[in-house]
């Protein structure tokens, strides 16, 4: 990057460079699509990878990839209502819920 004040404050809100090792990070789950235009999917899989490797909660931290998923508007409802699932699913396992019986 040519303009340091310009990387200085890309690095001021980067999610990824804010990871601390050893930090006590709460359940995470992330979900991407292949075929995302916008967001490159690979920026997904590495902030999960530090975040997986850093935390010391000992709680999950998760990414669900979609082979076909776009960003939000670019994916099918089917894929919409798989991905609403995995996070309900997500949240309803941290939260302790079951069905009942």
């Amino acid at each position: 990057m040519k303009n340091p004040a310009q990387l200085k404050a890309l690095l001021g809100y980067s999610p990824y460079h804010h990871v601390v090792k050893g930090t006590k990070y709460p359940a995470i789950f992330m979900a991407t699509g292949e075929t995302d235009g916008r967001v490159n999917p690979m920026h997904s899989r590495k902030m999960i990878a530090r975040l997986q490797a850093a935390t010391a909660s000992g709680k999950p931290v998760l990414l669900s990839i979609n082979s076909h998923a776009g960003h939000g508007i670019g994916s099918s409802l089917e894929i919409k209502v798989n991905q609403t699932a995995d996070i309900y699913s997500f949240l309803f396992d941290q939260l302790g819920m079951a069905f009942p019986k």
